[in-house]
């Protein structure tokens, strides 16, 4: 709106006589279109600020519970309520949750979207960066409930153990990018990609940043995967889209990459095996939907981390 306003307001001064830039016949053609047009987009804000302020639900966290508005609908939830708040999957565009007990807060289904015993306070639209532990910490400390984290099937996924995907020597990525340790099968990572965006990252099944996996530019000459940690910090990149190599962020090589039969061998640059990539197929056949990835705990700690983004560059197409 103040957009439209600023071009309507510079319009009429250049149309002004004397001001040298329209004749006057010219001022009487322009400014009835040009400044209609104006006008036009800014009743255009004007009604969509309407419709936003009348449809978000804005929540709000206190010791009493939690209140719910949607324009002048209201609803509240006793804290006595309120079993557990949290997020449901996918993880990389994570469902803001509430459960409850629906006897005991009459009326939130006219504010929100109500599932049985959930209650979603914020979907189609990914969380931004930092809110997801602001939520989570006033929960605790102004509710006390618990935060529950659940997967695509209906359940409870339960805390990631620190450091678990930096650990874990034989990893599975399957055609959704799930990065699953092969012993028992639980979820370490997911690779969550945005569609038309060259950044892959990948998160953890309560939807917390771990690595983060930048594409090639599409430049001539910039074919560098950039890997950077979960704060945005440079830990290297890797280069070559047939037979990549592993450098550190100040370009000293750190190994290089043999293509195989059915994948990929990471060697050192001692020459010893760093890590193996296969690619097999999937329960439904399809050859590029299991990637298997083992690294060897005697890599160097900078090389294990960079061999992660493989699968992620693999699956974004950057090689």
């Amino acid at each position: 709106m103040l957009a439209a306003l600023a071009a309507g307001a510079a319009l009429v001064l250049a149309t002004r006589p004397g001001s040298g830039l329209f004749e006057p016949d010219e001022a009487r053609q322009v400014l009835p279109l040009s400044g209609g047009g104006c006008l036009l987009a800014g009743l255009a804000a004007v009604l969509w600020a309407a419709r936003i302020h009348r449809t978000r639900l804005i929540v709000t966290i206190g010791e009493k519970g939690v209140a719910l508005r949607r324009g002048r609908r209201r609803a509240a939830v006793p804290a006595a309520a309120v079993e557990a708040m949290g997020i449901r999957w996918p993880v990389g565009d994570p469902v803001w949750t509430l459960w409850l007990d629906p006897e005991q807060a009459p009326g939130v289904e006219t504010v929100a979207e109500v599932d049985g015993r959930a209650v979603t306070l914020l979907n189609s639209g990914s969380l931004p960066s930092g809110w997801l532990p602001a939520v989570r910490s006033a929960a605790a400390d102004a509710l006390g409930a618990a935060w529950r984290v659940v997967d695509d099937e209906g359940e409870e996924v339960p805390p990631p153990a620190d450091g678990a995907l930096a650990r874990a020597r034989h990893l599975v990525v399957d055609d959704r990018g799930r990065y699953r340790d092969r012993r028992g099968g639980t979820v370490l990572a997911v690779a969550c990609r945005r569609r038309g965006s060259r950044t892959t990252v990948l998160r953890d099944p309560h939807a917390a940043a771990l690595l983060v996996v930048r594409g090639p530019s599409r430049l001539p000459g910039r074919d560098r995967v950039r890997v950077l940690d979960a704060a945005g910090r440079p830990l290297g990149f890797v280069r070559g889209p047939r037979e990549p190599s592993f450098h550190t962020a100040g370009g000293m090589l750190l190994g290089s990459t043999r293509a195989t039969g059915d994948g990929h061998v990471v060697t050192g640059i001692d020459g010893r095996r760093s890590a193996t990539l296969r690619i097999g197929g999937g329960d439904g056949g399809d050859a590029e939907a299991r990637v298997e990835l083992e690294r060897s705990p005697s890599a160097p700690d900078p090389l294990r981390t960079l061999v992660l983004a493989l699968p992620a560059a693999l699956r974004a197409g950057a090689f």
